[in-house]
C-alpha cells in the first residue's frame, strides 16, 4: 500500500490522523500580504478530499461562524479523506466589515473566479484559492450568508455544467445540506463556477444574514455542512449526524435579480421568503424628501430570496432577488 503523504497548504501540513491550522500568507500585488485563517485534516482514513470557504463575503458572519465551529470540531480519527477549510477568505473585508466588496480594490471576490495572478488584488486571491483550495479537490462547498446589509431565507445553489454526473453528485450533495430551496444554474465568476471548470461538484450554502450571528442560524449551517460531509464520504459515523432541521428541498431554477436605477432611501414592500406574482411592487426609492424616484416591480413569479434590509440605497445595488 503507498503511504499517504502530509496534506500541504502554503505553511501547513497534516500528517494523516492530524490537523494543522494556522495562517497562510497570500500575495496579492502592490506590497499586499493577507493571512488566511486555514484548518487542514488530513484524516486517519483515507477518502477524498473536501474543500469549503466561509466569508468570501466579509460580514457574512453567519457562515464564518458555522465553519469555525465544524472544522474545529471534527477529529481527524474520525475523518476519512481530508479537508482544507479556509475559515475567512476575504480577511481585509473581515476587519473593514466592508459589505460585497475588498476595500483594497473595491472588487466582490465572488465576481472574480478563476482569478488573474498578475490581476488586481482581489483577482490574485480569487485566482490562489482556484489553485490552492479549488483545484485538486473532490467536492468543493462555498459557505455564505445574507451581507451585512441583506435579510435571506436559506438556500443552496449548484451549477448546471451539462456534465450529468459531476451535475448529479452536486444535487445529492446540496439534498444533503437540507435548505429549504436549491437554486440551479450558472453564476458568472463565482467560486462554484471555477469548480464546475475543473470538473469538481460543488454546492453554494446560504443561511442568515444583517451582520447578525444567531445561535439557530450558525447551528442550521454547520447542521447541514456536517450532512454534507456524511454524504461526500469524509464523516461515515452515523452517531455523528446532526438533527438539527432540514427542509425537504423544494427546486427554484429561475432567477432574477432585481438593481436600484436611482440613489435614495429603500423602502420594500415585500419580505423575504414571499411569494409574488410578475409586477408586483416590490417597494420604492425615495429621494430624501419622500418622493418616490422609482417603483421597481417584479420581473417574474417567485419567492423573494433575498431582501436589502438598509434604508441606504445606491443606484445599481440589489433590491433584492427572486427565484422562482
Amino acid at each position: 500500500m503507498t503511504q499517504r503523504q502530509p496534506l500541504v497548504i502554503g505553511p501547513l501540513a497534516a500528517a494523516p490522523g492530524t490537523r494543522a491550522t494556522g495562517l497562510v500568507p497570500v500575495h496579492l500585488g502592490e506590497g499586499i500580504v493577507v493571512s488566511l485563517p486555514v484548518v487542514v485534516i488530513s484524516g486517519a482514513q483515507p477518502g477524498p478530499r473536501v474543500a469549503v470557504t466561509a466569508g468570501i463575503h466579509g460580514a457574512e458572519y453567519v457562515s464564518i461562524a458555522a465553519l469555525r465551529q465544524v472544522a474545529l470540531s471534527l477529529d481527524p480519527k474520525d475523518v476519512h479523506g481530508e479537508l482544507v477549510a479556509v475559515l475567512t477568505a476575504s480577511p481585509l473585508a473581515f476587519a473593514a466589515r466592508a459589505i460585497y466588496v475588498n476595500p483594497v480594490d473595491g472588487r466582490n471576490l465572488n465576481r472574480q473566479f478563476p482569478g488573474d495572478p498578475a490581476g488586481s488584488p482581489t483577482q490574485r486571491l480569487a485566482r490562489w484559492l482556484t489553485d490552492n483550495v479549488i483545484a485538486g479537490s473532490d467536492v468543493f462547498v462555498d459557505m455564505h450568508c445574507g451581507d451585512m446589509n441583506e435579510a435571506l431565507v436559506s438556500f443552496t445553489g449548484i451549477e448546471d455544467t451539462g456534465d450529468a454526473a459531476v451535475d448529479a453528485r452536486s444535487r445529492e450533495l446540496a439534498d444533503a445540506y437540507g435548505l429549504r430551496y436549491l437554486l440551479i444554474g450558472p453564476s458568472p465568476g463565482t467560486t462554484t463556477t471555477a469548480a464546475a471548470t475543473l470538473g469538481i461538484p460543488a454546492v453554494l450554502a446560504e443561511v442568515g444574514g444583517q451582520g447578525r450571528w444567531p445561535a439557530d442560524d450558525v447551528a442550521l449551517h454547520a447542521a447541514g455542512f456536517r450532512r454534507l460531509l456524511h454524504a461526500a464520504g469524509l464523516l461515515t459515523n452515523a452517531a455523528d449526524e446532526p438533527e438539527a432541521p432540514r427542509f425537504a428541498t423544494e427546486v427554484l431554477p429561475t432567477e432574477a435579480w432585481m438593481r436600484s436605477t436611482t440613489t435614495g432611501y429603500w423602502h420594500p414592500a415585500v419580505d423575504v421568503g414571499q411569494r409574488v406574482t410578475r409586477g408586483t411592487v416590490v417597494g420604492e426609492v425615495q429621494d430624501a424628501f419622500g418622493a418616490v424616484l422609482e417603483r421597481p416591480e417584479a420581473p417574474i413569479d417567485g419567492v423573494v430570496i433575498f431582501l436589502v434590509s438598509s434604508l441606504a440605497m445606491n443606484q445599481g445595488d440589489p433590491l433584492l432577488a427572486l427565484a422562482g
